[in-house]
């Protein structure tokens, strides 16, 4: 943005250093500080553009939303978006999962590291697809090599065998119900008449973002889109599919930008 903006081209020498090491050396300082040096300017110049596409006031907006979001609630189970999860597939492996996912968490909290230096996800799921019987099987295993020592492999293999003692009661479910509609892909299978509304609303809010040249996810985030279309309105009318976007956290001038086309695209799906 600031090639494209401002016409300057940033260093790029340091992008890819280790920004954990400590102390820093002072060409790695030099690059940070000019990597953020033209960050009002180019604040600046982005202001005037959007106020020149009288878009300044929708950018306000999401700036308000933002600064006035509640944190996110925590995310339950969190060791299910383990990389490579497809792969696992019995409930004594989802727990092996579980275990060394949970031993690794706290390992990285105390070291202040990233867990995936602590141990990568592909090593996790490789331990849950093997359930290695001893720390010699649990070596052999890709991600458990040579570098790691004696002590390293002993707390894995405690963590697999603690899920390999587990009663099946305590075994984790295969899959977590998933709340909203089902993937797109599904609808035509599940509701055409919802999956034609789908179809008309994407096409009109396309043709929208395109007029307003703005992607169309900042248009309108296509989870809300779905939303609408799987559980519309019973009556279908400016007001009633505005209160939905609203409902679903559509900013003001969403709703005022997208309620009209999404009234259009239904209505002409209704029976």
């Amino acid at each position: 943005m600031v090639e494209s903006v401002l016409g300057f081209v940033l260093e790029k020498g340091h992008s890819a250093v280790d920004w954990s090491t400590r102390p820093l050396p002072e060409p790695w300082l030099r690059y940070a500080a000019l990597d953020v040096e033209l960050l009002v300017d180019l604040r600046d110049a982005l202001e005037k553009e959007l106020d020149r596409q009288g878009k300044l006031d929708w950018a306000q907006q999401e700036f308000e939303a933002i600064a006035s979001a509640p944190p996110p609630e925590p995310r339950k189970d969190p060791w299910r978006r383990t990389s490579g999860m497809h792969k696992v597939r019995r409930r004594r492996q989802l727990a092996v999962v579980r275990e060394l996912w949970q031993t690794r968490d706290r390992i990285a909290q105390r070291r202040d590291v990233s867990p995936g230096k602590v141990l990568g996800d592909a090593a996790i799921v490789e331990a849950a697809l093997a359930l290695p019987a001893n720390v010699h099987a649990l070596a052999a295993l890709n991600g458990f090599g040579h570098r790691m020592g004696k002590r390293q492999l002993e707390q894995w293999q405690s963590a697999v065998d603690r899920a390999k003692a587990l009663t099946e009661a305590q075994l984790p479910q295969p899959g977590q119900p998933v709340a909203g509609p089902p993937p797109p892909r599904a609808w035509a299978d599940k509701d055409p008449a919802a999956a034609a509304r789908l179809s008309a609303a994407r096409a009109a809010v396309s043709a929208l973002a395109e007029e307003l040249a703005m992607p169309q996810e900042n248009l309108i985030t296509p989870d809300t889109v779905r939303r609408v279309c799987w559980e519309p309105p019973a009556v279908v009318d400016a007001e009633s599919v505005a209160a939905a976007l609203a409902g679903h956290g559509a900013r003001a001038w969403q709703v005022e930008q997208v309620a009209p086309v999404l009234v259009e695209a239904l209505s002409a799906q209704s029976p």
